[in-house]
């Protein structure tokens, strides 16, 4: 038999071999493979390594909770130094609604008699000035904000110490009336509260000094103030208790 019929027959041969045993040797080469793959990523430390990623995941929700509470604490450190209040003590309250309007609306918070809270108690954000609590409930007080033309707050501007009584318009717009032109305020500066009103500490953040005109008098001058707060925002707000408030 010549050498290419050998090669043809051998062919043949390895051919019908393949046909039969081809499957079953892949399946089992298949079946090798897996497992070695499967060893280099599913080792049997896996458990282990399982605990330690479960370690991990709670150490970093706990870590995201201390930073929101340092976040927090240094909200609240900010709001407390707009105030010279020498004997003040601070409680959290959150706004659960608004009782008309975001900028005009009474702002209904969580906070009441049970909690310490009075009529009259003075509530401020990180931004400044809020307004003042009018009514309580046992848990719930009601706070009237200086958008209000119910309110009015003795103010005095940072820079040229130009007093004044802040009060609102319908609309919600803040001005500073009275104000001596003698005094020479500038537009920019920022209002405060003075010590002469008697309800609110002084230094707290009003605004700042948006346009100046000449009062309705033509005496004085009438400062039309941009608030610090953005009321339609608030949605947490520190209340100022005195503790010689006689609750």
């Amino acid at each position: 038999m010549k050498s290419r019929d050998v090669r043809q027959v051998w062919s043949i041969a390895a051919a019908v071999v393949l046909l039969f045993l081809g499957p079953s040797i892949l399946g089992v080469g298949g079946s090798i493979l897996g497992a070695k793959f499967a060893s280099l990523f599913f080792s049997e430390d896996q458990p282990v390594e399982s605990d330690y990623l479960s370690l991990s995941v709670k150490l970093m929700l706990e870590n995201a909770e201390l930073r929101e509470m340092a976040a927090k604490s240094r909200l609240y450190r900010s709001m407390l130094s707009y105030t010279r209040m020498p004997e003040v003590t601070a409680l959290v309250g959150r706004v659960m609604y608004r009782s008309e309007g975001l900028i005009r609306g009474d702002l209904v918070i969580d906070r009441g008699t049970d909690h310490g809270i009075y009529s009259g108690a003075v509530c401020i954000t990180s931004r400044g000035l809020v307004g003042i609590v009018t009514s309580v409930e046992s848990t719930s007080s009601t706070i009237v904000p200086i958008t209000s033309p119910a309110i009015h707050v003795s103010c005095i501007t940072a820079t040229t110490g130009s007093l004044g009584i802040l009060g609102s318009e319908a609309n919600g717009r803040l001005f500073l009336e009275y104000v001596d032109s003698s005094s020479l305020p500038l537009v920019g500066e920022t209002v405060l509260t003075s010590r002469f009103g008697g309800v609110y500490p002084e230094g707290i953040v009003v605004g700042k000094v948006e346009e100046i005109a000449e009062g309705a008098r033509g005496l004085d001058l009438s400062l039309e103030v941009t608030p610090a707060v953005e009321f339609e925002r608030v949605n947490e707000v520190l209340i100022l208790l005195s503790e010689d408030s006689g609750e």
